[in-house]
């Protein structure tokens, strides 16, 4: 008898404790309505510029640069116009002008993979056989997955990604025979409105 009284008072208070503990929170709320107050939905912007860094990759060097985008369409699917500029003026140089068409397969999520596919027009300075300086004009073919991440900042489309692009020339025009395809790696911050 003497041992089972701290046994009963021990158990008492622990389910005292218990109760006191259940009944001290919030009612939880339906499945699916629980509130995440970490992320905002941003708004569904039509427009969105972007802007960062370019790094053009070839077989033979890179050069860095800018790049400077413009994606049209909300939700999962649009187009993009983009301006690239990599070392220009000097052996190598480029300034590629790309429209594409996109697909994000994370649409309304806060991490978006983006897979696009289009065309455009590229400026390559590369030396001739005389040693000079020329500049060729190409078309393009091109390729670019990215990874978009919607920063949550409230009642803003605001994004940073990466993104790398294929790009292969397909009319060489005058440019000689030898121009190969290239890469641009990019990152990238941007701003719906």
């Amino acid at each position: 008898m003497k041992f089972l009284t701290p046994i009963v008072l021990v158990g008492l208070l622990l389910l005292w404790t218990g109760r006191a503990t259940a009944q001290s929170g919030y009612a939880r709320p339906p499945d699916g309505a629980w509130p995440n107050p970490s992320y905002a939905e941003p708004s569904d912007s039509t427009f969105r510029l972007s802007v960062g860094p370019a790094l053009r990759i070839d077989s033979h060097r890179a050069h860095g640069g800018l790049v400077t985008a413009l994606d049209i369409g909300a939700r999962a699917a649009g187009g993009r116009l983009s301006g690239t500029w990599a070392g220009v003026g000097s052996e190598g140089g480029l300034s590629q002008y790309t429209a594409e068409l996109w697909v994000d397969f994370g649409a309304e999520r806060r991490l978006r993979p983006i897979l696009a596919a289009g065309a455009g027009v590229a400026r390559l300075d590369e030396p001739g056989a005389d040693g000079a300086l020329h500049t060729w004009t190409v078309g393009l073919g091109v390729l670019r997955g990215a990874l978009e991440y919607a920063l949550p900042v409230a009642g803003a489309d605001a994004r940073v990604g990466i993104d790398v692009l294929g790009a292969l020339p397909a009319i060489r025009g005058s440019a000689p025979n030898e121009v190969e395809g290239w890469l641009v790696a990019m990152a990238r911050v941007g701003v719906g409105f």
